[in-house]
């Protein structure tokens, strides 16, 4: 007999032995059964023991209020999508996962790893509620909500982190810096006057991380400058041609760091690194408060243009494993309405564990710690469900972050507008994205001479079909303009 027999066969004597009623005993297993238990996955680079530690944290928390516990995983920023599709590829244990961008959403939800979500939501109205309802629009895909989007700002600008302490000391306000030809400028006398410092910086390879488009959901066909109707390809645009060429020429004054598309690693961690002055950045109030939290120095933000919207701006969303369990699934939107609508369970995800991860200065209002433990708790606010409902962080020192916003925001018209790949081109949207990838970043930073490298991009591109991607997608978009009420996402909605 082995082990695990002779245990169960020995439980029945042992029972009337020790005189224990067998209904007690039970009753007694029951009462011990342990809580049902989800997964969340999302973005930071906080070690297993700090995901552990929160996770218990949080668990604390739901299994009080929704009769559940949840284990927290993190990954890096920079190989979040791809660890993410490998785990969700090999059959691991996410039932709620975050994406990074539209595309890499879109990408999971074709590939039939995320649930549609319309005929669920209609039990979280807290949920549909938390979320304004023209975001809702951005999440379609094959007509179907695919996701619940982060509620972070759906609004921001073409921008530029810079050191305020050298601003100062140079004696420029970021006010004046309005324009590439500025902003050139500004980096040539930070080089003159400071030898030693690295001007421009990268964030995970990328100088410009935003450009002035509407990438109509993956960039293989966009509006440019946020205007018009017409998709037009990106790549063989005098625009982009002529930023390339920009950049090409500031990477030879040694402008920007050398190698840059090659230095994955979030830019907080390059400016200190490499002694940087400046890095790219999509202007919102709370990624700025992000990476001054992380940064550990005062910045200021050039903003090289108005405030665009756009669906891109929506780029941080939260999915439902098609494979978890049904009553997962449903638990997984309980989390994630609690998430939503909770400011003590939004705090503890971003911010940890209070005065162990961060200081409570008062209610609504918290500082970094000025000794944290070991396995520190690393996230940033643009990857939360709902950063709308957090505390505000303030620098150590009491000064709030300030971000003026511009007093003009552009619209594109195809705000709400997302494309869906027929099953022939899927194929070729494919091959044309990893051609981008393997051009796009070294040709911004100025690592690849755009005379050369332009031609190869541009034919291979071609080759692979994004003539044909543009005109779908426009064809889609006309049609989607022709329906200027959106009544398929109203009845969507509506089914909710």
């Amino acid at each position: 007999m082995n082990a695990k027999h002779w245990l169960k066969a020995g439980a029945i004597w042992l029972v009337p032995l020790l005189g224990v009623p067998v209904v007690a005993a039970c009753a007694s297993t029951a009462a011990e059964q342990p809580l049902p238990e989800i997964t969340i996955y999302t973005a930071g680079s906080s070690s297993v023991a700090a995901c552990e530690r929160i996770g218990q944290a949080l668990s604390e928390l739901t299994a009080e209020h929704l009769g559940f516990t949840v284990s927290v995983l993190q990954t890096s920023t920079a190989s979040y999508n791809e660890h993410l599709e490998r785990s969700l590829l090999m059959g691991e244990d996410i039932d709620l996962f975050c994406y990074t961008d539209l595309n890499n959403m879109f990408s999971l939800v074709s590939d039939g790893k995320a649930v549609p979500l319309e005929t669920m939501l209609s039990d979280f109205p807290a949920l549909m509620e938390a979320v304004p309802e023209d975001y809702w629009s951005c999440m379609t895909y094959d007509g179907h909500i695919v996701a619940v989007p982060g509620n972070n700002s759906n609004r921001y600008t073409i921008g530029f982190e810079v050191r305020a302490d050298i601003m100062d000391e140079l004696e420029v306000s970021s006010a004046d810096v309005t324009t590439l030809e500025s902003l050139e400028e500004l980096l040539r006398k930070v080089k003159q006057n400071y030898p030693d410092m690295t001007p421009l910086v990268p964030h995970f390879g990328q100088i410009m991380q935003t450009l002035d488009i509407d990438p109509l959901s993956n960039g293989l066909g966009v509006l440019l400058g946020n205007t018009g109707t017409e998709v037009v390809d990106l790549y063989s645009t005098d625009y982009f041609a002529e930023l390339c060429s920009t950049m090409h020429v500031w990477y030879e004054e040694n402008l920007i760091l050398e190698n840059a598309p090659l230095t994955n690693i979030p830019a907080a961690r390059a400016l200190n690194l490499y002694n940087g002055f400046c890095f790219g950045q999509r202007g919102a109030m709370r990624n700025i408060a992000s990476i001054n939290r992380s940064v550990g120095m005062e910045l200021d933000t050039i903003s090289l243009t108005s405030f665009v919207q756009n669906s891109s701006a929506l780029n941080i969303g939260w999915c439902v494993n098609a494979k978890s369990t049904q009553e997962d699934q449903n638990r997984a939107l309980q989390l994630l309405e609690y998430l939503y609508t909770d400011k003590a369970a939004a705090d503890l995800l971003l911010y940890g564990v209070e005065e162990v991860d961060y200081h409570r200065i008062n209610e609504n209002t918290v500082t970094s710690i000025e000794s944290g433990p070991e396995d520190e708790w690393s996230t940033v606010h643009w990857a939360q469900p709902n950063s709308a409902i957090v505390s505000q962080w303030i620098r150590p020192d009491g000064t709030p972050v300030v971000f003026t916003e511009p007093d003009e925001c552009k619209v594109s018209p195809a705000y709400g507008f997302t494309y869906t790949p027929s099953a022939n081109l899927r194929p070729k949207v494919n091959s044309c994205l990893q051609i981008v990838d393997k051009y796009q970043n070294a040709l911004l930073s100025g690592y690849l001479d755009p005379e050369e490298a332009l031609p190869l991009f541009r034919s291979e591109l071609e080759a692979a079909g994004i003539g044909e991607i543009v005109q779908e997608k426009q064809q889609q978009l006309d049609a989607w303009l022709a329906d200027k009420d959106n009544t398929a996402l109203t009845e969507i909605i509506a089914g909710t």
